[in-house]
């Protein structure tokens, strides 16, 4: 007891010494007037020969031990203050801790007659005496590479940093290791002047300044080849990306040169098949672009993945985060998937100024350690120019540093000069290894600088003068390491230059096989034939009476020992009449858990995540049940006998942005999992827009990249006021175009678990798309939009609903969609009306005008066709299907709009408001 109690004193009490010494102080006075755990600790460090010697005791000494203690706590908490992180332009550090021994009361005499491990218990095998022991310690701390972990909660780990710090914290790399990092940075640097000299002008977005990230990166794989993992995946935004590409996923410099040459670079891919390069018909900036590569360099076979990546900043890096999850995942386990975070590793490359600009990274760090999206650690690289665009630190941040926001995650903090490559490699193995022991993030400050402005247009005298003229007169790092290793004898100047002239050679070399007259600028875009084919709406003949019945008593089967909440249970019980009373409905909850368990049964793999997804917004779901005495919970879904294939559900945080992004990036490492994202109401996405615009719709034009994400977007207007009526189903419908998603807006539940089977089984195919469902709230339990049993066996999606017994009769047809479509039925079936006909427009792209248009040839005293939505005129469908009826109409035919106004707002505040305005579209609607 009391040898522990001494031992943890220093990392026990970490930012709290100042209380302990308080304590200590009225230990000294009185024993008494402290607590026994307190009189223990002191008794143990004053009466314990073997650990301390400080002479004589007395109140000197005592005040002497304090400083000391204290002086330890402070250089292990703010070094990094005074540490050697900058290679130019230092910013003025306000306060901070000189550590000079005298501004803590004792002297290097006195350290002299103190043991090494009163110091730390860690260094006794290293030094004899506490002076060299601390002085050692100012020097590790105040390193080049410094330290941020204090702040953590856990006392463990931040004693695995002291011990990895203070023990095998010193830098030491063979010759061969120094010459090996000097070629790297020599290619790093040599790529950036030839781009430089060969392409004046052209958009490259150099990283020169943070060139260190090159040989980190390659680091890296050699750390993970040895732990046998086999993947890694990158994010990362423009800067620097092009280096990347070619000297971490090697792509060869043929290829990079055809890009900027406006020549073909897929005649120069690697005939081994080892790099896999996509792209879409439209193209994009090649800064934009990623690869996949396969390496045998170090011993295993290893998978570099580089997403690709928009101009929005950061948004990449919970995609990347969703793609490694997949990557972990056998999702062909039966119920759950088995997940081992050796199997991939994330690493996202950050920008100073957007870290902590863009909420898209407090949003992706909260993943860490939450069961439904934690990926083992990720490893965040900041690689820091002190600048973002023309914006200086000072008006980019409130904090010192562009890591500060990771503190709040408690995840710890490595800052290392871009100038220090051997410290930067050092940096990334204690990160590493610290993912690998503690399965969590973990950040790298790499703090350079930008040698150009933010493009190799810009001029960046005009508006950083100051920053700038020290840029100017800074050497390069080949220079600056190639210098220090001719210092040491490791190379020699001739050998430096050799090296540096070798790489330039290489580069020519390339460029010469490159024919610039095989251009392939053309006005001409060839899209892919396979985005012009329809999904197909076959008949499900294996979906049987027999086999529903079977799967429906399966999921209301629970373990005897599991009790369900009453009340729950009696709702869950209706799920046996629709097997037993043909009259009997099934509704949305209900169909989709029949929905999902035929998919589990088929071997489809699903995950579905969103804000309350496990009991649903309205209560439809309760996939997960809870024993209301125990709180044990039950999944009927995962524990399926007939399964073959894992079901996973989870409540996400309450953000939008980064979980659609995880979810899209896993869908897109694994597409034949059916991932499903469920906002709490259809308007939450607005947070997401991002990637709906420049992922989800346009990835495949862009880059090559299918997904076949889901959204589950309740709407409808219901009186709940402008922000929970509407999914923003126009936004949706603007972002449409060459087949590249499908948006729907139900009436029928069997029309959903059709819906849901036909997206499943169109995975992992050329067919496969995004589907953007504007889910319903009130029609869950609606017995019109709750469908027969009958409906379920053999059927097939429909695009378009309708009952068209008297088709001479018919004079106004009318086009609803969702809760719009329901209400007009049931207001026609209590007012029959032989002259009206419904059409309930289920899928509204791929626009079915072929289906419409089969229906309207059959109508011969047609007038007029009617759009009615509940939407205001200027949102909803009706923009999109505007031009598409007018082309379908006949000239005698009119076409007219029923609905809401044009409203700046989705809807009206006023629940009784909007019950009058509801009122009025329907007679609106039903005028003759």
């Amino acid at each position: 007891m009391e040898e522990k109690a001494f031992e943890n004193a220093p990392v026990s009490f970490g930012t709290n010494l100042g209380l302990i010494l308080e304590y200590y102080d009225m230990y000294i006075e009185d024993k008494q007037s402290v607590s026994s755990e307190m009189r223990i600790l002191f008794d143990s460090i004053l009466d314990s020969k073997d650990q301390v010697n400080l002479g004589t005791t007395g109140s000197t000494n005592n005040t002497t031990l304090k400083g000391i203690l204290k002086w330890l706590v402070d250089i292990r908490t703010y070094g990094h203050l005074v540490a050697k992180v900058y290679p130019l332009y230092p910013p003025t550090i306000s306060n901070a801790p000189t550590f000079n021994f005298e501004d803590y009361g004792f002297t290097e005499k006195d350290l002299e007659s103190i043991d090494v491990a009163t110091i730390s218990t860690h260094l006794t095998d290293k030094f004899d005496n506490a002076l060299d022991a601390v002085n050692y310690l100012k020097d590790v701390y105040s390193a080049p590479l410094s330290y941020e972990y204090m702040h953590m909660n856990n006392q463990e780990e931040r004693e695995w940093f002291e011990k990895n710090i203070e023990v095998y914290g010193d830098i030491s790399y063979s010759n061969d290791e120094k010459k090996e990092l000097f070629m790297e940075l020599a290619k790093t640097e040599g790529f950036e002047k030839y781009l430089q000299k060969n392409f004046v002008g052209a958009k490259r977005f150099s990283i020169e300044g943070v060139d260190s990230l090159v040989p980190m990166l390659n680091h890296l794989l050699k750390l993970m080849a040895n732990n046998a993992l086999q993947n890694l995946q990158i994010g990362m935004a423009h800067r620097g990306r092009l280096n990347v590409l070619t000297h971490v996923l090697r792509k060869p410099y043929t290829m990079m040169l055809s890009e900027f040459m406006s020549t073909d670079p897929a005649k120069f891919i690697p005939e081994d098949g080892s790099l896999e390069k996509t792209t879409g018909w439209m193209g994009d900036v090649k800064y934009h672009l990623g690869g996949k590569k396969t390496l045998n360099e170090y011993g295993i076979e290893q998978t570099i993945t580089l997403a690709n990546n928009p101009s929005h900043l950061e948004i990449v890096g919970p995609v990347v985060l969703g793609k490694a999850r997949a990557q972990q995942e056998d999702v062909k386990s039966e119920n759950t998937p088995v997940q081992d975070t050796n199997k991939s590793l994330a690493v996202i490359v950050h920008g100073d100024a957007a870290f902590p600009a863009q909420g898209v990274n407090p949003e992706a760090m909260n993943f860490s350690n939450l069961a439904g999206y934690t990926v083992g650690g990720a490893v965040h690289i900041i690689t820091n120019n002190r600048i973002g665009f023309t914006t200086e630190e000072w008006d980019a941040r409130s904090t010192l540093y562009a890591s500060d926001i990771a503190k709040g995650f408690d995840i710890p903090i490595l800052h290392v000069n871009a100038d220090e490559p051997e410290h930067v490699l050092k940096a990334m193995e204690l990160a590493f290894n610290y993912r690998q022991t503690w399965k969590k993030d973990i950040v790298i400050d790499l703090i350079g600088y930008r040698r150009m402005g933010h493009n190799e247009m810009d001029e960046p005298m005009t508006t950083n003068p100051m920053l700038y003229n020290e840029i100017k007169q800074h050497p390069t790092i080949e220079n600056l390491y190639g210098e220090k290793l001719v210092s040491e004898g490791v190379i020699t100047a001739e050998e430096k230059a050799e090296t540096i002239e070798s790489v330039e050679k290489a580069l020519r070399a390339s460029h010469d096989l490159i024919d610039k007259n095989d251009t392939i600028i053309s006005d001409r875009i060839d899209i892919p034939e396979y985005t012009k084919a329809p999904q197909a709406n076959t008949v499900e003949v294996n979906i049987t009476e027999a086999r529903l019945k079977n799967i429906n008593d399966a999921l209301l089967n629970y373990p005897e020992s599991f009790k369900v909440f009453k009340r729950l249970g009696n709702v869950l019980n209706r799920r046996y009449l629709p097997f037993e009373d043909e009259d009997g409905r099934i509704d949305w909850g209900h169909a989709e858990a029949l929905a999902f368990a035929t998919l589990l049964e088929d071997g489809v793999p699903i995950r579905i995540t969103g804000e309350d997804a496990e009991r649903g917004t309205f209560a439809h779901r309760n996939a997960v049940l809870h024993n209301p005495e125990t709180g044990e919970q039950y999944t009927p879904l995962k524990n399926l006998d007939t399964a073959k294939a894992s079901f996973d559900l989870y409540n996400s945080p309450l953000s939008e942005l980064a979980v659609v992004a995880y979810e899209y990036g896993y869908n897109v490492e694994n597409n034949e999992v059916l991932t499903i994202w469920e906002a709490q109401y259809g308007d939450f996405a607005n947070m997401a827009q991002p990637i709906f615009d420049t992922f989800m719709a346009a990835s495949n034009a862009k880059w090559g990249e299918q997904t076949g994400l889901t959204l589950l977007l309740p709407n409808a207007q219901e009186g709940q006021g402008p922000e929970h009526s509407s999914a923003r189903i126009e936004r949706f419908l603007q972002l449409c175009a060459e087949n590249n998603m499908t948006i729907a807006n139900l009436s029928s539940s069997s029309n959903y678990f059709h819906l849901l089977r036909r997206q499943a089984e169109n995975l992992n195919t050329d067919k496969m798309r995004p589907l953007v469902l504007a889910s319903p709230k009130s029609l869950l339990r609606n017995n019109t939009a709750s469908r027969p049993l009958s409906e379920f066996i053999g059927g097939k999606f429909h695009e378009i609903l309708f009952n068209n017994n008297t088709p001479e009769k018919v004079k106004i047809v009318l086009v609803a969609s969702g809760k719009m479509a329901i209400e007009l039925e049931e207001k026609l079936a209590k007012e029959p009306d032989d002259s009206f006909l419904l059409i309930k427009l289920e899928q509204i792209y791929p626009f079915p005008k072929r289906n419409i248009t089969e229906v309207l040839e059959t109508l011969p005293n047609l007038e007029e066709i009617r759009f009615v939505q509940e939407e205001p005129k200027n949102q909803g469908a009706y923009h999109f299907v505007l031009p598409k009826f007018l082309e379908m109409k006949a000239d005698n035919q009119s076409f007219t709009f029923v609905g809401r106004q044009e409203s700046s707002s989705p809807a009206e505040g006023y629940a009784g408001v909007y019950k009058i305005i509801q009122q009025n579209i329907l007679e609106e609607a039903f005028k003759k």
